[in-house]
């Protein structure tokens, strides 16, 4: 096979990535993820569960500022879609996070987020939280 001047030879990474179609169930469960972090209130709980620990839904209320019947349907979301798990314990439903990639995921995203501003020029109290939420160092487990 001869290559013409413009093309390049097929790198060892690209010849071993997957067809696109077969990532299309990957890709809908990750749409699906996306989508039960998409509210506020949803990341605040996560981060709220960052430290790897377990919370129960009246401490998880107070952190995020939101009443307990708010805070519960939020969990239910993130429930469903395995983010989070919980461990009942007599009357209290004590809630932790699956898998703390999902949590360095979130950081990694906030950390993007607060460089795009930085290199528009724009605040979001940018050096003090982009030197917080790079400390964060989410417990595995």
């Amino acid at each position: 096979m001869q290559i013409q001047e413009h093309e390049q030879p097929p790198t060892e990474e690209l010849r071993q990535k997957p067809p696109t179609e077969e990532l299309r169930p990957l890709f809908v469960a990750h749409a699906e993820l996306c989508k039960a972090l998409a509210s506020e209130h949803r990341l605040a709980l996560m981060y709220a569960l960052s430290d790897g620990g377990e919370r129960c839904v009246g401490d998880l209320a107070t952190d995020v500022g939101i009443s307990v019947h708010n805070v519960s349907q939020h969990l239910r979301v993130l429930k469903e879609r395995r983010l989070l798990q919980s461990r009942k314990e007599a009357q209290t439903v004590y809630y932790s996070i699956t898998n703390p990639k999902f949590i360095q995921a979130c950081t990694l995203i906030r950390q993007a987020l607060v460089e795009q501003h930085q290199a528009h020029g724009e605040s979001l109290l940018a050096a003090e939280l982009l030197d917080a939420i790079q400390h964060i160092k989410p417990a595995t487990r």
